[in-house]
């Protein structure tokens, strides 16, 4: 249970955040947000086969 909810705070860690965003990150350009959803793939992927993996591992 610990682990999973550290996964999930790293991950939200990860989202974009406009306090984290240099005066040049443009949001309101055309592809910003598809930009955005191929950097966050990897990572979205990488929170799937753990949690995966935690639901299906054998207890005890």
């Amino acid at each position: 249970m610990r682990r999973t909810a550290i996964i999930f705070a790293l991950t939200a860690l990860l989202l974009s955040n406009p306090l984290f965003a240099h005066p040049g990150h443009d949001h309101s350009a055309p592809g910003a947000g598809l930009v955005h959803l191929l950097w966050l793939v990897p990572v979205i992927i990488a929170a799937v086969v753990v949690v995966f993996k935690e639901i299906t591992a054998t207890k005890g």
